[in-house]
């Protein structure tokens, strides 16, 4: 029997007034479309519905179809927002900490079967930076395998150009949603946990890339560039890493000078010589791999790897509102992250062995837990790239450390 305090309920207001208000919404600032098949429409709960991650908007746009109500677990800190956390008290969200083990989680998750309701759950544990889907994560497959109920997949296409991860705002091309029932709860809860993974993730796999040379969906809005800096960081043009400048569709190099813009069907370009790239992709792809050579150089000198001023720190704990700590600088050497005022004086020194759920939450702000202490990093301007540091604390801990990183 399910312990009562995990028995979030759904408030009978959004199915009466949200829930054709957002279809509305879909409809007319999206162009969104569905592939709904009669399977999955008539499909009792409860069931697990599983998509990729490509926009804001996905788990609204997931549930907001499917009749019965589904009860996405949500990160933590959206809860941090007092708006939010009384908005999805509506939806009846479970929260979650990101990229850390969450009991209360899954006591929730358990709760909501027994008690006959859909499970809504985003494999990737995060949004897409580059339009491609990202490694899912295993204790997912694990999961399905214990719950033994059926899963229903939602494949997204043209939500990461509609809303990508540095957007100011939504640009209106189209949006596919493609329903599959992929797996009974029999077929669930007989196969093996890397069977089930293998599945999910050829399930779930998609190019937003590929797909936009395909379908060649215009978009529009025309800011296409602004605060792509929390995404681009390393210059193809002089190997910088200092970042860029943006401004409506064009962006520059802050060392060299180069600029680029991006057009309404999402193509980089630019008229000072070579383009290099004409996808965020095959740039993310690459500034990855400079990003590990440059540590990797400097890693043994004990110098300082990373380093950017002008952030704001705050510390609290899962969904506490965070309290203000200070403005400053933050520096990365092969050991720890180091956290300035903004005198320059040294305010913690955070041992990387010691770090450990780091991820990049919505508006691009900086999340890691030390001693059980959570922190936050965040840049009021927007110019601060969360994603080079998450995937910079990432790679040391994962190669030079050789910690146990979360599955």
């Amino acid at each position: 029997m399910a312990d009562k305090k995990n028995r979030i309920k759904v408030n009978p207001f959004v199915a009466l007034i949200v829930r054709p208000a957002l279809k509305i919404l879909f409809k007319y600032k999206f162009n969104f479309r569905l592939n709904l098949p009669d399977e999955v429409r008539n499909l009792k709960p409860p069931y697990l519905v599983l998509g990729n991650h490509q926009g804001f908007w996905d788990p609204f746009m997931a549930a907001v179809y499917l009749k019965p109500p589904t009860f996405y677990i949500t990160s933590d800190a959206v809860f941090r927002s007092r708006l939010f956390k009384f908005l999805l008290g509506f939806l009846g969200a479970i929260p979650k900490t990101k990229s850390k083990s969450d009991l209360d989680a899954l006591k929730n998750i358990f709760g909501m079967k027994e008690q006959g309701k859909n499970i809504g759950i985003f494999p990737e544990g995060q949004r897409t930076w580059d339009g491609t889907t990202l490694p899912l994560i295993k204790s997912t497959s694990k999961l399905i395998r214990m719950l033994k109920i059926p899963v229903v997949t939602v494949v997204f296409k043209g939500g990461f150009y509609s809303q990508p991860r540095w957007g100011t705002s939504i640009r209106t091309g189209e949006v596919l949603a493609d329903y599959r029932l992929l797996l009974s709860g029999e077929e669930a809860g007989g196969m093996k946990v890397s069977e089930l993974h293998s599945v999910l993730t050829q399930a779930l796999t998609h190019d937003e890339i590929e797909y936009q040379k395909q379908a060649k969906i215009e978009f529009t809005g025309g800011r296409y560039a602004e605060n792509i800096e929390q995404v681009l960081f390393a210059c193809p043009e002089c190997g910088g890493f200092r970042g860029f400048h943006s401004s409506g569709a064009e962006f520059s190099c802050l060392s060299c000078g180069k600029s680029w813009l991006i057009d309404s069907f999402q193509v980089i370009k630019s008229e000072q010589g070579a383009d290099h790239f004409d996808n965020v992709r095959d740039w993310d792809r690459w500034q990855l791999q400079k990003l590990r050579e440059m540590l990797d150089g400097g890693y043994e000198s004990g110098e300082v790897l990373l380093e950017d001023d002008d952030v704001v720190f705050h510390t609290g704990y899962k969904s506490r509102v965070p309290l203000f700590l200070s403005k400053g600088g933050l520096r990365l050497t092969s050991e720890e992250l180091i956290l300035l005022n903004k005198n320059g004086d040294e305010l913690r020194r955070l041992k990387l062995k010691g770090i450990s759920g780091i991820n990049v939450q919505n508006r691009e702000v900086l999340d890691l837990y030390s001693e059980n202490v959570l922190y936050t990093v965040r840049d009021p301007k927007k110019r601060f790239s969360s994603y080079k540091w998450w995937r910079a604390v990432e790679y040391l801990q994962r190669e030079k450390l050789k910690l146990n990183m979360p599955e």
